[in-house]
């Protein structure tokens, strides 16, 4: 099982050694399987070594060690007739006013044996099938009418105290409601724990592992994100630029190891019989590179710019410069706002609040964005400018006006394009990508904080 399990976490993109699951056979040789908290502690410590992977492993932990595993009890639900349906022979309306009970009541055990039978009753899961159970869990919760459950948590009397419907103040009912809310939440959670439970029984719990198509945060397309999947983003930037921060400054120093001036050294070597008895190098000479991030902050990629943005400035200590600008059909330089230990999030939103970046109609216009960028800021680019340029080219039919690009690539060091859409939408429709492509040194299909971690490692 433990071999098991390690493969579904490196399906799921997370790195596990041999060596690491050496250790945890070795671990589980001293914490015990039934005491399930430290069982999955141990492994969470021999196997895991970014703290953005803990939300995949422990749902897949979950999957593939259930309490009822452990504890050596059978994963089968409770007993059926012929006819497929629970034992007990109470109605659907007595079976749902059981489990408000027991959710009101907060009946923790009562709760979990009523929503066995609710997801056997209600739920129709199909043997054999390859699905996730999401609709069987909605299926079952729409049965129960959890909505309705919800109400009347809300409208019930707590201990004898006024109910938000009869009154009383607003900090008392918005405690009453977070109260219902969160029970609701665990008759969610439960009933869903339930189904993959019968999911797992019969098909296995490495089949159902490859149906719920589990994504680390690194991996998820920034563009179409949710707003969940959003917050799981936020919560890895952090880490992430800490870790690109230190292998760009380890790549500064190895750069900084003074070479050898073999001409000083045989001309020393003469003393000796030419012999090199003592080397001679070359004064080290290793300027950190500038940056001008120029980003499309259109609606169709604002989210890519934004994680952009507050990758590079979180790491703005390993470059000399950094110098950032955003536009949708006009352009304007927004460094000022991430200055004086603002917080990121504060600076983007002046970014979207105060940044002058719509000329004509507020649709993305990259020619026009690129010509202002070189009539007003085309003086600062250098030999030690490295432009980043983040968009997906897609320029509403507007004149490209590649030869702007050009002039800026002539005074710079180099030009990349971080292109979020997928390689195989480029050029289609309204994309000039391939036309921009001609002036810059290179153009990088960039969709995930995997793709951009890989960018700066490799590239810059």
């Amino acid at each position: 099982m433990l071999a098991s399990f390690a493969r579904a976490l490196r399906e799921a993109n997370i790195p596990i050694s041999q060596s690491e699951l050496n250790d945890a056979a070795e671990a589980l040789t001293i914490i015990p399987v039934e005491d399930r908290e430290s069982f999955r502690d141990s492994l969470l410590a021999t196997m895991i070594k970014d703290p953005t992977h803990r939300e995949v492993f422990l749902r897949l932990f979950d999957l593939f060690f259930p309490q009822a595993v452990l504890e050596g009890l059978t994963p089968n639900g409770l007993p059926e007739d012929e006819n497929g349906r629970d034992r007990d022979e109470g109605s659907d309306d007595e079976l749902r006013n059981d489990v408000y009970q027991a959710l009101r009541d907060e009946d923790d055990a009562r709760l979990s044996e009523l929503i066995r039978r609710a997801v056997q009753r209600f739920g129709g899961v199909e043997r054999g099938r390859a699905v996730s159970g999401v609709y069987y869990t909605y299926r079952t919760l729409r049965q129960l009418d959890s909505e309705a459950m919800l109400r009347a948590l809300l409208d019930a009397d707590l201990d004898g105290e006024v109910g938000p419907s009869q009154g009383g103040d607003s900090f008392r009912q918005r405690l009453h409601r977070e109260a219902a809310e969160r029970r609701l939440a665990v008759l969610k959670a439960r009933v869903s724990e339930e189904v993959t439970r019968n999911l797992v029984a019969d098909r296995g719990a490495e089949a159902v592992a490859r149906t719920l198509a589990l994504s680390l945060p690194e991996d998820i397309d920034i563009v179409h994100a949710s707003r969940d999947e959003l917050a799981r983003l936020q919560r890895a930037m952090t880490p992430l630029a800490h870790k690109l921060a230190s292998r760009l400054a380890r790549r500064h120093r190895s750069h900084r190891e003074a070479a050898l001036d073999l001409r000083r050294t045989m001309r020393s070597a003469l003393s000796s019989g030419g012999v090199p008895i003592e080397l001679s190098f070359r004064p080290p000479h290793r300027s950190r590179p500038e940056i001008m991030l120029l980003a499309d902050i259109s609606g169709s990629v604002a989210s890519f710019a934004r994680f952009t943005m507050q990758l590079v400035f979180a790491m703005a200590t390993q470059f000399s410069k950094v110098r950032s600008f955003v536009f949708i059909d006009s352009i304007d330089e927004v460094t000022e706002y991430f200055g004086g230990g603002r917080d990121i999030n504060d600076a983007l939103r002046l970014v979207n609040t105060k940044a002058k970046v719509v000329w004509l109609d507020g649709h993305s216009d990259y020619g026009h964005a690129f010509s202002g960028f070189n009539e007003r800021f085309g003086d600062s680019v250098t030999k030690r400018t490295s432009v980043i340029i983040c968009g997906d080219a897609r320029n509403n039919y507007h004149e490209a006006r590649v030869e702007m690009l050009s002039a800026v690539r002539l005074q710079a060091k180099q030009i990349y394009w971080l292109n979020p859409e997928p390689r195989s939408y480029w050029n289609t429709g309204d994309s000039v990508i391939g036309r921009y492509a001609e002036a810059c040194d290179g153009v990088f299909e960039c969709r995930t904080l995997r793709q951009l971690e890989e960018f700066v490692s490799n590239v810059l």
